[in-house]
């Protein structure tokens, strides 16, 4: 396919998913669900063989060749014709550029498509009403034009109450490969927000040997001959013995050079990018709303404030509308600001503010500093948590779920990333919103715990209730009632309290027959 044919089709294809947003809140039935279901999968697909066509055709790296053959020919140029090159030069890093521009916005779009999928998926539960048989999470897909696998078409959608999902951020996703517009639609606080939230889903885990480099002395014809070898590296494979079975016995090892991978908690740069604008804008809509009846319980005097904030906008509309030059409009709008506030009683004749009105204005900008930046990062942190407790390892691994490229488990350097979670901003969102959530000391504890529990029960073929299981850490370790910990995962106390006794015997002997079997070993 030509070139200019391709991009044009990505980008007619990115635009008609423009114009058909899906509006995921008004899903009310089974009929309109599958069918956002399936366009999404749809799209998905389209979009994957876009991305593999442009990757086949170079899109990945183009610069790569243009830098080579304009090395090669610069050379043999006569200095009449460096201009002419300098301009095909030009000509082609543009289209270079274009092919770049293209494929990240495929690549933006894939993942905003794999998101919300996965929000879906574990949004609700279809329940066949002759059969009984349930279709939840990744088994959605294999409901195909409303039919069961028995042949009944009566399929009923109910929400499930144990998934993690949060649907007001799925509108703010760049489903079309927007993603460079909306960052820019971010204020300065969104920008910051934006960059802490990135900095913990790039956090790494440390390096794992993915490949190393060895040069080889090998004996060929009675001459030592040097090789230089590139093998991949798994948890298995031992480098020494792969060498001298392919080499012989003889064969020296003169140079090793281990190459290290370090995987991110979320694997994926457009994930990445997308989860942090989508938390972002989510979160201001929540601040905007709260942040009338958080200022009242913080500020002392909410009246004066106002006050100069009304003040504030009087003066620059003065000082605009009477001058044009910057330095002399600010002059004039601090002049007309002081007046007024002199005005109020809120300024003294020495042009110093009044001190209960200058603590409010320091207050209020910290609060909202705070509320803006550390919303939406204690909100994914907290959505990550919820998935990491109430998943098994084996579903994180194979399916992406509401965050795709997550790491199945965590090691104790991306467990840091949970470790600073903001206990005012907890408490704000609990006091102020519907939020379950709950401030814990140790969260990357908690998960560690998870992590733990799942090693132990590796192969014991143990049945088990993964939310309760969750709120049953969210007990032992987070610290939290069993009442609490019920509410947060929407699970009966009673399985709350089964699925923790489990945990305590995990290892432990259920028998004194047992009991004396391990005392028998330890002698």
């Amino acid at each position: 396919m030509n070139e200019s044919v391709l991009i044009a089709r990505a980008e007619k294809f990115l635009d008609k998913i423009k114009r058909q947003r899906i509006q995921v809140e008004e899903l009310r039935d089974f009929e309109s669900f599958i069918t956002v279901y399936h366009y999404l999968k749809e799209n998905l697909d389209e979009l994957y063989e876009l991305r593999d066509t442009m990757e086949i055709k170079g899109y990945k790296a183009p610069y790569r060749s243009l830098i080579r053959s304009s090395r090669s020919s610069i050379t043999e140029l006569k200095a009449e014709e460096m201009h002419d090159v300098s301009r095909q030069t030009q000509y082609f890093r543009m289209k270079a550029a274009a092919k770049k521009n293209i494929l990240d916005r495929v690549k933006s779009s894939i993942a905003s498509h794999k998101i919300v999928i996965g929000h879906l998926e574990e949004l609700a539960t279809i329940t066949c009403s002759a059969c009984k048989k349930k279709f939840k999470r990744h088994e959605i897909e294999f409901v195909e034009s409303g039919t069961c696998s028995c042949g009944a078409t009566d399929l009923i959608l109910e929400k499930n109450d144990h998934g993690v999902y949060r649907l007001g951020t799925l509108k703010y996703l760049p489903l079309s490969g927007e993603y460079m517009v909306r960052m820019s639609d971010l204020a300065p606080m969104g920008r910051e927000a934006f960059r802490s939230i990135v900095r913990v889903l790039k956090h790494e885990k440390r390096g794992i040997v993915k490949t190393v480099s060895l040069v080889v002395k090998v004996l060929e014809d009675g001459r030592w001959i040097r090789k230089r070898v590139n093998m991949d590296m798994d948890d298995e494979m031992n480098y020494e013995r792969e060498i001298r079975k392919k080499y012989g016995r003889n064969a020296r090892i003169e140079f090793l050079q281990f190459h290290r991978k370090k995987p991110a908690i979320i694997n994926d740069k457009q994930v990445q990018t997308a989860l942090s604008i989508a938390y972002v804008k989510f979160a201001k809509e929540i601040v905007d709303e709260i942040m009338d009846n958080v200022m009242d319980k913080f500020l002392k005097n909410r009246n004066n404030v106002e006050i100069y904030d009304n003040a504030l906008k009087t003066a620059s509309d003065i000082a605009g509308s009477i001058t044009s030059d910057i330095e002399d409009e600010e002059d004039i709008k601090n002049e007309k600001l002081n007046e007024i506030l002199k005005e109020n009683n809120l300024m003294d004749d020495n042009d110093i503010i009044n001190r209960q009105l200058e603590r409010d204005l320091q207050t209020r900008n910290k609060i909202k500093r705070k509320l803006f930046v550390e919303v939406p990062r204690v909100l994914i942190l907290w959505d990550i948590v919820k998935y990491y407790l109430t998943t098994s390892y084996d579903r994180r691994n194979k399916y992406s779920g509401p965050f795709p490229n997550l790491r199945p488990n965590l090691d104790t350097n991306q467990l840091k990333a949970f470790v600073d979670f903001d206990k005012q901003v907890v408490g704000i969102l609990k006091e102020y919103t519907d939020e379950k959530i709950e401030y814990m000391k140790d969260m990357k504890e908690v998960i560690a715990k998870k992590f733990e529990i799942e090693n132990k029960i590796k192969g014991l073929h143990v049945k088990s209730n993964p939310p309760a299981v969750g709120a049953a850490i969210l007990n032992i370790t987070g610290k939290l009632s069993i009442e609490v910990a019920s509410d947060i995962f929407s699970v009966d106390p009673e399985n709350v309290k089964a699925e923790k006794e489990k945990i305590e015997t995990f290892g432990k002997p259920t028998s004194k027959r047992a009991q004396k079997f391990l005392e028998m070993i330890k002698k």
